[in-house]
């Protein structure tokens, strides 16, 4: 069996005439390009993802999937695998920079690589680079084997070196993964970003999607990030991390940070004019419906109407959908009173939600605000209604009737 240790990997590495490390493999030249990775809290790149650059026997620039094809066997695996890392590190060394190098790895190769002698912490060392400042992302297309899978993570974490997710979003990469491999680093697929730019759907699932990665103990890193409107997008998300041709190509040399000073403070700038278009629609959607809501807790604190006949002025007015009283255990008092016409709501799918005579919403964020807060309005965020199809905003306040606490509800339409 072939030898692919660290000694033999480093004779296949050599000098172009750049001044730049490159590999052989069979007639191609390996070469490195990195791509920055900023943190927008920093302002600045944190961190390179190394990239495969080959060229055939003739010096032409060639696809990296067509070096990978040249792979026929496990050795071929191990080599191509073991030689781009030692490139990319070695290039990487050269620039003396103390960010963060992402390395792809084939988790396959980890397993097999211990038949075929030991490299990469002697890589590493070798060239001066600490295991924590390496970044290893699982390329786990192909692996069904969890237990191979588990082992290569292990590897690299008993090493010292942080683990990235790739693609998460896409084919293998979900939340079992996340449970099973609890990475430091989430990269969320393209394609991601790719559908928030044009479905607000997806665009306004993003920052709670983020903020769950975020809780579960990781860093969010948004990649593949093209245009002006997918950036303040990400930023929107309150993704961490940002990668992709909008923030910078691949290259064979680090980012100039003097390239890079106006950059993230402009988009910041605009970034604040974007989401203040989105707390404009928010505001005069609760403005409108707001000193109406206060005088029906007002009429109902007296008892001199009928709640329903207190509402009427409130449930005319456009975007409110229904008005409802809780008690003091959350529970619902009568129906929902409802406009008189609404056929947008009315849809015969959701009947089963549709009535709410003593359903409990103790445990929504409307109701304990409102109890934990008497005599104040309480607004919440758009939120998936239950009782229809649309998303909604619901204020909400404690008050004091002749028949004791209610708090009053009222939904109004976020579609």
């Amino acid at each position: 069996m072939n030898t692919h240790n660290f000694s033999a990997i480093n004779n296949r590495v050599g000098t172009s005439g750049a001044g730049s490390v490159t590999g052989l493999f069979r007639d191609f030249t390996v070469a490195s390009a990195f791509q920055p990775i900023f943190s927008l809290s920093h302002r600045s790149p944190v961190g390179y993802e190394a990239l495969c650059r080959p060229s055939d026997a003739d010096g032409l620039s060639v696809s990296p999937l067509a070096l990978f094809g040249q792979v026929k066997d496990e050795s071929d695996n191990v080599l191509l695998d073991r030689l781009c890392r030692a490139v990319h590190v070695q290039n990487f060394a050269g620039f003396s920079d103390k960010s963060w190098i992402f390395l792809n790895v084939n988790p396959l190769v980890t397993v097999l690589g211990k038949s075929y002698g030991s490299f990469f912490k002697e890589m590493l060392e070798q060239n001066a680079i600490s295991p924590g400042q390496v970044v290893v992302e699982i390329l786990e297309k192909g692996i069904y084997d969890e237990s191979i899978l588990s082992a290569a993570v292990n590897y690299y974490k008993n090493l010292g070196c942080l683990i990235a997710i790739d693609d998460f979003g896409a084919s293998h990469s979900n939340f079992d993964r996340i449970w099973n491999i609890q990475p430091d680093i989430v990269k969320f697929d393209r394609s991601i970003i790719v559908q928030a730019e044009t479905s607000q759907m997806v665009r306004k699932a993003l920052p709670n999607l983020v903020g769950l990665i975020q809780e579960l103990g990781c860093i969010a890193l948004m990649e593949g990030i093209e245009t002006e409107q997918q950036a303040l997008i990400a930023i929107d998300s309150n993704v961490d991390l940002v990668q992709g041709y909008y923030f910078g190509y691949p290259r064979a040399v680090l980012v100039d940070p003097t390239e890079q000073d106006n950059m993230l403070p402009e988009l910041r700038d605009k970034h604040t004019l974007f989401s203040e278009a989105i707390r404009t629609r928010y505001r005069d959607a609760v403005d409108q419906c707001l000193a109406e809501f206060k005088a029906v807790l007002q009429t109902i604190k007296t008892g001199h109407e009928q709640r329903e006949q207190s509402c009427e002025k409130l449930l005319a007015l456009p975007g409110v959908t229904r008005v409802y009283f809780l008690d003091e255990g959350g529970y619902q008092i009568g129906d929902n009173i409802l406009k008189h016409e609404l056929p947008e709501y009315a849809d015969p799918r959701y009947k089963p939600l549709s009535e709410a005579v003593g359903a409990n919403w103790s445990r929504r964020y409307y109701f304990r605000q409102a109890m934990l807060n008497p005599g104040e309005v309480q607004i919440t965020r758009p939120y998936r209604s239950l009782t229809g199809k649309s998303q909604c905003i619901t204020i909400s306040a404690l008050v004091d009737t002749p028949d004791g606490k209610l708090v009053a509800c009222l939904d109004l339409d976020w579609s």
